[in-house]
């Protein structure tokens, strides 16, 4: 971390101890409460025409938007704008890392008083375990970031295949091997910043700490799941080299939408791009499939994002929570034409679905689109402590480079993580 960084921690970290939970202010009739809404939504993208709508509608409750940049000093900034007391009422967490440091830093208003968890569970699903900080909710999550593989339809065609409902790890492989051909370099590719979610897939069920309080990265999915990669990269070359993308800046994204790549696991956050035929042109028609599972265990479920809290400082709780409640029914569906499709069970998902392919709809399988959305029998992806992330992150690539073993690699991780949980 730089050494700004670490003085704007400081400062952080110092002023949080000057917080104090401010009660509600009793107005008259005819006073206008103003709220300020922070989040890392470009205000183009919905978030502007949404608040617009409820000022519409609620002249005494009037909000104003924000738009922080999220990555790590955007993060860094809107913390420290809540400690010093800037207006920040209402702020919207993307990342739950970044979401439990506010907590612990008493930045967030609890909502015990305000949800339930039954209510959670029957209208946003088991999604909302992510938000869920030492038993309490100090957020409202509002959004289904859908996570899939993207087909060249087209292609599939072209085979003599039919676009699968599910896929394990080895059935993708397969699949990957059967569209091999001189049209295309690899047939399969993700972000490299993602490529640890095969972990994260492999651990669903049983999570990365066992029963015992040890270290689960040494469970057979993880080292199956590992396996199956590097064989599609080094073996069957399906699959671009992890250290051959990064250091080539390659982009799956365009070379799926130039027609290069016919497999593309992303996710809803990459529709803005599919839907925008200018300046993305293409032929052919995208079908979607859940992302791979290990068989025998869970389909990895949409993560469910965009958690809305009310900050400590907040003046007019009660008037905030109002227009949290209204954005997660009604105000997500400003968001939708950019990707983001309503977590809770009472907002209309199905007409969101609709807006998130609005213009570019012939050009997609909405039935496999409504499926994937739709699958059952998913379960939330585990997500590690981040500085366990980022170790799994630098032992796979030494492996899916050749520097060592897959035993090696397998047996650094588990070390690392158990001496991590030994200090906690």
């Amino acid at each position: 971390m730089s050494r700004s960084k670490v003085l704007l921690m400081a400062v952080v970290l110092g002023v949080a101890v000057l917080i104090s939970l401010a009660g509600s202010v009793v107005l008259a009739a005819d006073d206008i409460i103003h709220l300020h809404f922070w989040s890392g939504v470009p205000a183009e993208n919905g978030p502007l025409a949404a608040v617009e709508k409820w000022n519409a509608m609620n002249p005494n409750i009037q909000v104003t938007y924000h738009r922080y940049v999220n990555n790590e000093e955007g993060n860094l900034r809107v913390n420290i704008a809540m400690q010093t007391g800037d207006a920040v009422d209402i702020l919207m967490s993307h990342s739950a890392n970044d979401y439990e440091q506010r907590v612990r830093s008493g930045l967030l208003r609890p909502l015990t008083d305000r949800l339930d968890e039954d209510y959670l569970f029957e209208k946003v699903g088991s999604g909302v375990l992510r938000w869920k900080v030492d038993g309490v909710y100090y957020a409202l999550p509002t959004n289904v970031n859908a996570i899939f593989i993207m087909i060249n339809e087209d292609v599939l065609r072209d085979r003599g295949l039919e676009v699968p409902e599910k896929l394990t790890m080895d059935e993708l492989r397969e699949l990957a091997n059967a569209l091999k051909s001189d049209e295309f370099t690899y047939t399969y590719a993700l972000d490299a910043g993602n490529i640890h979610g095969v972990i994260q897939h492999a651990l669903i069920d049983v999570g990365f700490v066992g029963e015992d309080g040890k270290s689960n990265l040494g469970h057979p999915n993880v080292h199956h799941g590992l396996e199956t990669f590097y064989k599609m990269m080094h073996e069957d070359k399906v699959m671009p080299v992890l250290a051959v993308q990064k250091a080539t800046n390659m982009a799956p994204e365009q070379m799926f939408l130039r027609g290069e790549l016919p497999l593309y696991q992303a996710g809803a956050w990459r529709l803005r791009m599919s839907n925008d035929l200018e300046q993305y042109p293409r032929d052919f028609r995208i079908a979607f499939v859940p992302y791979p599972y290990f068989d025998g265990h869970s389909i990895p479920g949409h993560h469910i994002e965009d958690a809305m809290s009310i900050t400590a400082h907040c003046q007019y709780p009660d008037e905030a929570w109002e227009f949290i409640k209204w954005w997660a029914l009604e105000g997500m569906m400003a968001l939708a034409p950019g990707g983001r499709v309503p977590a809770h069970a009472d907002a209309p998902g199905a007409e969101a679905r609709r807006l998130i392919v609005s213009g570019a709809e012939q050009t997609y399988n909405l039935e496999s689109l409504n499926r994937t959305y739709e699958m059952e029998n998913t379960k939330l992806i585990p997500v590690p402590p981040y500085q366990v992330l980022d170790y799994i992150n630098q032992e796979i690539e030494k492996y899916f480079l050749g520097e060592q073993s897959i035993d090696e690699t397998i047996d650094n991780m588990v070390e690392f993580h158990n001496r991590f949980l030994e200090r906690q």
